[in-house]
This record gives C-alpha cells, structure tokens and sequence, in this order.
C-alpha cells in the first residue's frame, strides 16, 4: 500500500491556498472589467490591423457588441474556472476527512486500515458538483454550507456551456447567490445578504456586474464555512489545527 510521508495536513494552508486561487481569479476579472470599459472603436480596429491571422470576414462584431459579448464570454469563463477550483477544493475536504477517519480507526484499533488508506489515495471519479457534495455528505455526514447557492451556479455553468447562456425550453434559471449589500440607512458597514434571480425559457443569461462579483463571494463564504466545518469534524476526534497524515508507525 502506498502511502504519503508522516506529517501533518494543516487546515490554515488550505485555506490559504484556496484563498490565494480565489484572489487570482478575481484579479484578472478586474482587469478584464477595466480593460473592456478602456476600449475605444479606434483602439479596438487598431489592434486587428497589428496581429496577424486574426479572421476578418463580414461577421466582425462591432465595437460594443465586441464589449458586450467579451463580457458575457467573462462571465462563463471566470465561472468555470472558480468551479474547477471549488471541485479541487472538495476533493482536499474529501481527503483531509478520509485522513480523520484513518487516524480514529489507527488510534482505536478498529476498522480496516488498508481499506480506508486505499479509500484515501483514490481520487474521487464522481462527475460533477452535486454528485461531490452529496459524496461527502453521505460518507461523512457533514452538512454542506450554502448547498442552494452552490447547485444554482452549476445550473448557470451548464447553461453556459451547454446553450451559450441561453435558458431551455420548458425551463427556469433561479440563481441564488450572496452579496455584499449597502445598507439600508447608507451609514452602518455593508452587510452580506440573499440575491435571488430568475430568467425564464428562451432568456439569455446576462449577469450584472455585481452578480457576477457575487459568486466570488459566496465561494468565499462556502470554503470558509466548509473548513470550519471540517474543523469541528476533526476536533471531535482529538485534532486541531492540522490532522496527521498516514504513516507506517
């Protein structure tokens, strides 16, 4: 059986790590929102006259249909990468339980070792987000914070990927998220709170600028609330700060 070097998973470095993934993504959104806004119709020709084997047929978008759909294009894009992201980050919750799990049964003298090790090293083939989030739940029983909002930007990404942001026929697109709200008396601190929005069939899904902000917050939110979480599920067992990776000893 194979298994990694003694020491330690530390909570505090996935955080870190998944922060760290999280700020990246969001700076290049930022970038690409100025960068779309600084576009001048001149600014915009001028640059296909200066690279080469770019097409240039008829169907050249013009300048802000060019914004418009860069942004849109944005939107599906940034999402799809902040998913991978939110799979990855799973699949490391997925770990560091599995390591909980071994280290109880180690300690105990009960359970099987090389099972659970084995259970450990596989990586986790389940296809998609839900399918993840309900693994965890039925192998660890542990709830999955913000569970609506995460199975709703799965829907938007499908709706991306698969009808170029178009809503099917016969359906709806609920999209729940949380946002920093201003508030209401415009003189206490910014408060998160629910968004909720809806487009029906044959409505082409255009988030706002907000809205799109929004999803990195309510990421933020979920692998925050999911690491205290797993945590708590760790403390239970007599680990803090860092659970013990396998060893042989």
């Amino acid at each position: 059986m194979s298994q990694p070097s003694p020491g330690a998973v530390s909570l505090q470095d996935l955080n870190r790590h998944y922060m760290a993934g999280l700020q990246h993504l969001a700076d290049l959104t930022v970038f690409a929102w100025a960068g779309a806004r600084a576009v001048s119709k001149k600014g915009y020709a001028k640059a296909f006259g200066e690279v080469s084997g770019l097409p240039a047929t008829p169907f050249r978008l013009d300048v802000e249909s060019a914004r418009v759909e860069s942004l849109h294009w944005l939107q599906s894009t940034s999402l799809a990468e902040l998913l991978r992201t939110t799979i990855a980050f799973l699949e490391d919750i997925r770990m560091v339980c599995g390591l909980v799990v071994f280290n109880v049964a180690k300690k105990s003298g009960e359970g099987e070792l090389p099972s659970l090790a084995a259970e450990i090293n596989t990586p986790c083939i389940l296809p998609d987000l839900p399918s993840r989030l309900h693994g965890l739940k039925a192998r660890y029983e542990l709830p999955i914070p913000l569970e609506e909002e995460l199975l709703s930007l799965h829907a938007l990404h499908l709706c991306f990927a698969g009808m170029g942001g178009l809503v099917g026929p016969g359906e709806v697109l609920t999209l729940r998220l949380k946002m920093v709200q201003p508030p209401p008396d415009g003189k206490s601190p910014p408060v998160v709170g629910d968004h909720r929005r809806s487009w029906g069939a044959g409505e082409r899904v255009n988030l706002t600028r907000d809205e799109h902000a929004a999803i990195f917050t309510t990421l933020f939110l979920f692998m925050s609330t999911m690491l205290e979480t797993v945590q708590s599920f760790a403390k239970t067992f007599g680990m803090t700060e860092s659970v013990p990776a396998m060893s042989s000893s």
